[in-house]
């Protein structure tokens, strides 16, 4: 029970109880002190006015203690009933005996002189005292008195009530002040622990406590508001580390999924669309490996400031991670509605980027997942949006697709095939076929170009199949380093075994040329394979302009010092700019296949051509076509000037062994023809 009633008296209450019980204590001790202190003086004074009594006594009776007159001092005695207060009074001779004698109406003498006692002494609340009545130093006899303490009684009681009144009174004015004191006190105190009780339960941190006093309260008080801030401002960027991405300040994964699970619901109840948007910015991982996050993470904010303005306020644009976004369309009333924003992005991506001294193009692949036909949860919808975009990635940059049930099979397909791609370049599958290039007015061997090839399952896997995922998963750069040593390696080992100098071209992509240590690789390449540079022809396509013509240029002209030819592959194909061409060092343009095809067949490809070998000569270029597979076609560009051709009229690519034998059998011919002319 005691407990109880302790633990339900506040902190407060309890300090409030303390001050009282101090105050109370003090006051009593004070008291006590005081009493003491008086009643002592009480009695000092009343023994001295006694004393003084029995002094004129003394005197006046010792005329009659010399005179023997015991009349005469018992007159003296009676005066002394004048002073109610003297209960009675004994004068005795020098010899002890009785004298003379007083007592007041009512009295009985009971206690008798005893002169072993002191002078003065209280006892049964009464005083009793003595002195002695002497002449000339002469004992006359002695006077005895007897004096009640009633008048004492009366101060003590008043003293007492005195005392109980000031103490009363101090208790109640201690009460007051300490209950105020108490209330000035325990209200911000009361206020400090509802605000953390709050925060405790809620976890808001939004509250403050107003305290305008410079005292220790307003200090705590202060330093809580303090702490409060300190807390709000971590939370608050624990939210947005939680739920927003860094770099871009765009809703994350995390909030996606909630803003789409929720979208979903709404969808659901007003009976109206959704649309899940996957976008996945092409070429991108060339920028950023070649020339660097900082200006990858500048190009990714620029592409997320287009994107949000095609938006509208309603939409969320997330950053699902990388160069990969996610766009929530809600309250979709048409499908018209979805196209106008896809259209808008595609658009407004197609501007270039400037970012320093870099003037950048990307372009995105677009899935399009719709609620509820395409899916009717936030995984199946993010899944089929992102089969879609890779379907769309497959047909080109650029590209967007709507999701289709068929698509899930490719997207498993290519599941499985990126693990495959992976095994395979880990056990070392991939290997090179070399093909041959020939003049095209004598048919005489000038050089190879490189091919990588891979069998898997018994069949040739083709390069636009695997090469695209290499790039996604990673592996391009290794492996265009492996393919540079190989093909570097086997020239080397043509020229060592005495066979024809001649150039071996190898296909670089733009996310190797563009690595900042493009150069060193090569030329480490070199040397370590013994091969001079001017045996080497690196083929480069348009894509490595258009992501960075600057530090495309820079690179391309330190290969072209150290003796190493650049050679334009597909050209007329894809983004083609002949602006392009009066800046890069390059010394052969190689016509696409697409056209080679088509001579002899159509005028249109027969003027292409033509004017790309017209262009290649006026800029002091060697040309070749690629592709070419009928005698026909060898004589029209021989006839257009063509300098090299390559394809299957001569040769399909060949294996190491297949491309010695047919640099034997080359130099053979050469030999006999030459024999023939002399």
């Amino acid at each position: 029970m005691t407990m109880n009633i302790k633990n339900r008296i506040g902190f407060f209450g309890k300090q409030l109880i303390a001050a009282l019980s101090i105050n109370i204590f003090s006051l009593l001790i004070i008291s006590i002190l005081l009493y003491t202190n008086f009643i002592n003086d009480y009695k000092s004074n009343m023994i001295d006015t006694v004393d003084s009594k029995l002094q004129l006594l003394a005197d006046s009776a010792s005329s009659a203690l010399i005179f023997s007159d015991g009349d005469a001092a018992s007159e003296i005695l009676e005066s002394l009933n004048q002073n109610p207060s003297i209960r009675y009074a004994q004068i005795y001779n020098s010899k002890k005996e009785l004298f003379a004698e007083y007592k007041s109406q009512g009295q009985i003498i009971h206690k008798l002189f005893d002169e072993s006692k002191p002078r003065a002494y209280f006892e049964e609340g009464n005083l009793y005292s003595f002195r002695q009545i002497t002449k000339d130093d002469e004992l006359l006899g002695t006077i005895w008195i007897s004096v009640n303490t009633d008048a004492l009684k009366i101060q003590k009681k008043s003293y007492i009530t005195t005392a109980l009144i000031v103490l009363l009174g101090s208790f109640l004015v201690a009460c007051v002040f300490t209950w105020k004191l108490h209330k000035k006190l325990s209200v911000p105190f009361t206020d400090l622990i509802n605000l953390v009780a709050y925060v405790a339960k809620y976890k808001l941190y939004h509250k403050r406590l107003e305290y305008s006093l410079g005292d220790e309260v307003g200090e705590l008080i202060l330093g809580v508001n303090t702490m409060l801030d300190t807390i709000q401002t971590n939370e608050l960027q624990l939210y947005n580390r939680a739920n927003y991405d860094e770099l871009t300040k765009l809703p994350n994964r995390h909030l996606l999924m909630e803003r789409l699970t929720q979208a979903i619901k709404n969808a659901d109840r007003n009976k109206t669309q959704l649309a899940v948007l996957f976008l996945d910015l092409d070429r991108f991982k060339v920028i950023n490996d070649s020339l660097g996050h900082m200006v990858g993470d500048r190009l990714l904010v620029e592409v997320t400031a287009k994107i949000m303005s095609s938006m509208r306020a309603s939409d969320t644009v997330c950053r699902w991670g990388g160069d990969e976004f996610v766009l929530l369309l809600d309250n979709i009333k048409q499908p018209e509605d979805i196209q106008f924003v896809v259209d808008k992005i595609i658009n407004v991506l197609s501007s270039s980027n400037i970012i320093g001294n870099h003037s950048l193009f990307v372009s995105t692949s677009i899935g399009i997942a719709c609620y509820p036909k395409d899916g009717k949860n936030s995984d199946d919808l993010l899944k089929h949006a992102d089969a879609s975009m890779y379907r769309a990635k497959a047909e080109g940059p650029g590209n967007f697709r709507y999701f289709d049930s068929h698509m899930l099979d490719g997207a498993v397909t290519r599941l499985s095939l990126e693990s495959t791609v992976r095994q395979a370049f880990e056990k070392k599958e991939f290997f090179l076929m070399y093909q041959p290039q020939l003049s095209a007015d004598n048919k005489t061997l000038v050089g190879f170009e490189a091919l990588i090839r891979w069998e898997y399952d018994d069949k040739m896997i083709p390069p636009d199949v695997f090469l695209p995922i290499i790039e996604d998963i990673g592996l391009m750069h290794d492996l265009s380093l492996w393919v540079l040593t190989e093909a570097c390696q086997q020239n080397s080992n043509w020229q060592k075994a005495g066979l024809k100098p001649v150039s071996i071209a190898v296909n670089l992509p733009a996310s190797f040329i563009l690595r900042p240590e493009c150069n060193e690789r090569i030329l480490e390449i070199l040397a370590f394979t013994g091969l001079a540079p001017k045996y080497l022809e690196v083929e480069i396509t348009e894509h490595t302009f258009l992501d960075s013509r600057e530090s495309a240029v820079l690179v391309l002209n330190r290969l072209v010092d150290l003796g190493i030819t650049i050679a334009l592959d597909d050209f007329g194909t894809g983004y083609s700019c002949l602006a392009y061409l009066q800046y890069i060092p390059v010394a052969k343009l190689k016509i696409d296949g697409v056209f080679v095809r088509e001579l002899g067949l159509n005028a249109a490809s027969e003027a292409i051509v033509q004017s790309i070998i017209t262009l290649g000569k006026g800029l002091a270029m060697k040309v070749v076509a690629e592709c070419v597979e009928t005698e026909q076609q060898r004589t029209i560009l021989r006839d257009m000037d063509c300098d090299v051709i390559q394809g299957y009229l001569f040769s399909k690519p060949l294996s190491a062994d297949e491309a010695t034998s047919f640099i034997l059998k080359s130099t053979d011919l050469q030999q006999s023809a030459l024999f023939l002319i002399k």
